[in-house]
């Protein structure tokens, strides 16, 4: 056990955010289960999450336990069906289907398209770009989509490329568009800046936050068409992300109150009611084209993917 002795500066503040500091290649749910667990001892006692510190606590970690944690999971090769939309020796370009996750997690091993991507080239196992458990989960990805938006997601073939590409990311060279449906008559056009970050209250949610706790997100919008239905007014808008936060546009877009049609998480009650009127059980969320430099001879490359089958659906029913 590594002990950690509370000073005047830190007391007051919760366990498992002072913990946060401390070890932090571990989330906050991850500390949460190890006080729960009590591999951390507040006192050399079990304790709770919130617990409050004092002056002169001492908070006490068996390393052990986390290094046991940090061992990297099995991946295994699956025979799942991918759409390739571009491929060569450096990038892989896939059309992601709606219901599948980028990558395996905890309690999410199988199915992913990493999963798929380990089967279709087993040579992406090697494109990482550091040896952390999380780098060794992701082999290959750049950059990801929620389970249930479908779309252009770039794959990485080595660790050369996913390094330029990643570069690229964080510099915001790579230019996403997307596809939505939303409930309600936008204006022709708008910009969308907040501040993202866990919701406090549901830490499975994003928030809006205040600038000192949340990272800045931007949505740039169009409108493309707007839709009227059963009495009710729809959007569909080409939208743009020069950042690339987590759940951005479906939070932003609630936010400004237009919610994404079918959106489980974020919605209105009028746009929960519509949602199921139509039995769209999905955010109406598509990565449509992606812009980026090659990796390796820095031609820029645009790849496009048409409206999945049940989006196009549903486009049909609330225009015929």
């Amino acid at each position: 056990m590594k002990k950690y002795p509370i000073t005047k500066t830190e007391a007051g503040e919760r366990l498992d955010l002072f913990l946060q500091k401390k070890i932090v290649d571990f989330s906050r749910n991850q500390i949460q289960e190890a006080i729960k667990k009590e591999k951390i001892l507040l006192n050399n006692l079990p304790s709770k999450s919130a617990t409050k510190l004092k002056t002169g606590d001492s908070v006490s970690v068996d390393f052990e336990y986390f290094e046991e944690l940090s061992k990297p999971m099995p991946l295994i090769a699956e025979k799942i069906p991918l759409t390739v939309l571009f491929e060569d020796n450096f990038i892989l370009v896939i059309d992601k289907p709606t219901g599948m996750v980028v990558h395996p997690a905890n309690g999410n091993l199988s199915g992913t398209l990493v999963n798929a991507l380990l089967e279709y080239d087993p040579k992406i196992s090697c494109s990482i770009n550091d040896n952390s458990k999380l780098a060794k989960m992701r082999p290959g990805i750049v950059h990801r989509l929620d389970k249930d938006t479908s779309g252009v997601i770039i794959v990485a073939k080595n660790s050369k490329s996913l390094s330029s590409l990643s570069k690229q990311l964080s510099s915001k060279k790579i230019i996403k568009n997307y596809t939505a449906l939303v409930f309600g008559n936008t204006p022709k056009s708008g910009k969308i800046e907040s501040y993202l970050g866990r919701d406090k209250k549901n830490r499975k949610k994003i928030g809006i936050l205040n600038e000192a706790n949340g990272k800045l997100a931007i949505t740039k919008y169009q409108k493309i068409k707007k839709i009227n239905f059963a009495g009710e007014e729809f959007s569909l808008l080409l939208i743009e992300i020069p950042t690339g936060r987590t759940h951005q546009i479906r939070v932003q877009m609630k936010e400004i109150g237009y919610p994404v049609i079918g959106d489980q998480t974020y919605f209105t009650k009028d746009s929960k009611k519509i949602s199921d009127q139509i039995s769209i059980k999905r955010q109406l969320l598509h990565a449509c084209k992606i812009k980026f430099h090659h990796p390796q001879n820095d031609k820029i490359l645009e790849i496009e993917s048409s409206l999945p089958a049940d989006f196009q659906k549903v486009i049909k029913l609330l225009t015929s």
